[in-house]
């Protein structure tokens, strides 16, 4: 109980008796002796005489919330932020504050909402939220449609399992995905044990008609790639597996997958081989006939790469002579051109000599003929007489001169 004969501070869940100072931004409860409750917001002085004071809980929710309001009487509401409520016991039954949930550019969220319909009556009316935004519930009677598919089995080891509701969420995804598969157990048509591995890519391109057909499309998508992939070997043989493997990375291998797909409003746009797995024995003797292969390649690939190189050697060599029988013949044709070039050379000279020479005897002849006939005119001697001392001339002294005089006694002179 307080008494207060000048304004002063209450205190909450005591009887008051005097004046009281409700702060500023403080709403508080007067329950009086009646029973009957009234609310005081502040700032304001106020009277009372045996009243109980309560303070009011004053909730705050900022722009990234909303207040979820529960009221006594049954009926709920939806308070987006930024806003400020006094929390009443009489009124509410709780306050919630709830954060808002935030969607990315590619995600999107199904809404149900109860709305009245125009006759008045209630229907559930589903919608799609699309991101990028901050979503805040419009009514308290929606709810947001909970995902739980087929996901990762983390028990699996290495293999790629999926198991039942292991993917739970409630944002869906729009933007391209994909998702890691090994189907297993596959028989080839001689037997042989495999375990496909492959990863699917494939992107949400209808949400409503997805919504409408399947509750888990990658239980589907699993499902669909299995018969797949199952039908893919059972008509080939473990060699005939292999040779024809990487038709498993054509989208063109996989019908069923493509088909329940389109059902769902899903594209898949391709799907990746990543291998197989055998039993150990098997996977072994498929070792050893690789390990084989490899070898024999190898050693083939060294004597391609040896012949090759001798190959190369000889053709080196080969060029190197045709250079060789190149430059010596340039050097034969370089002797001959020089041998022919001073012959003519010689011949020029030779040539040039001899007409000097004829020039010469030439120029002596008129010379000579020019003094025997100077010499002819000026004697006044006869042609016999001229052709003779000529002749003389040219065959010069004789070896013996026989000379007859005109004596009784003949006499001999010999000269040499």
């Amino acid at each position: 109980m307080v008494f207060a004969l000048c304004p002063q501070a209450p205190q909450g869940g005591e009887v008051h008796f005097g004046q009281f100072v409700i702060p500023q931004g403080e709403q508080w409860s007067i329950l009086n002796a009646a029973g009957e409750v009234a609310h005081v917001n502040g700032p304001q002085t106020i009277k009372v005489f045996g009243a109980k004071l309560r303070p009011m809980q004053s909730i705050c929710v900022n722009e990234s919330e909303y207040a979820e309001v529960r009221y006594i009487d049954g009926h709920s509401e939806i308070l987006p932020g930024p806003v400020s409520i006094y929390e009443d016991p009489l009124l509410h039954q709780q306050i919630a504050v709830r954060s808002a949930i935030s969607l990315t550019a590619s995600e999107l969220l199904v809404v149900y909402r109860e709305v009245t319909a125009s006759k008045g009556d209630k229907v559930v009316r589903r919608e799609l939220v699309n991101g990028p935004c901050l979503y805040k519930p419009v009514t308290a009677s929606e709810w947001i449609h909970k995902f739980s598919w087929h996901g990762h089995d983390p028990s699996a080891g290495d293999i790629c399992r999926k198991r039942p509701n292991g993917l739970k969420f409630d944002r869906l995804q729009t933007a391209p995905c994909s998702t890691y598969f090994d189907v297993e157990n596959v028989r080839t048509s001689d037997d042989a044990l495999l375990t496909i591995r492959l990863m699917i890519f494939y992107r949400l391109v209808q949400v409503e008609k997805m919504l409408d057909s399947t509750n888990d499309p990658i239980a589907d998508i699993v499902n669909s790639v299995s018969s797949d992939v199952i039908g893919f070997c059972s008509v080939r043989s473990f060699e005939q597996f292999k040779e024809s493997a990487e038709q498993l990375n054509m989208l063109g291998v996989y019908q069923n997958l493509t088909e329940r797909a389109q059902q769902d409003g899903i594209a898949v746009s391709k799907v990746v081989f990543r291998g197989y797995m055998a039993p150990q024995r098997l996977q072994k003797m498929h070792d050893d006939a690789i390990e084989r292969r490899t070898k024999l390649v190898l050693e083939r690939e060294s004597e391609i790469q040896e012949q090759k190189m001798k190959d190369e050697r000889l053709a080196k060599e080969e060029e190197r002579e045709k250079v060789k029988r190149s430059m010596e013949k340039a050097r034969a044709e370089h002797q001959a051109e020089m041998q022919r070039d001073e012959f003519q050379a010689r011949q020029l000279e030779t040539r040039e000599m001899a007409q000097q020479e004829t020039d010469l005897l030439r120029q002596r002849q008129q010379t000579e003929m020019a003094y025997w006939t100077e010499l002819q005119n000026k004697l006044a001697l006869d042609g016999s007489v001229m052709g003779s001392m000529l002749i003389a001339k040219t065959q010069g002294a004789p070896a013996k001169l026989i000379q007859i005089s005109g004596d009784a006694r003949p006499t001999m002179q010999l000269s040499e």
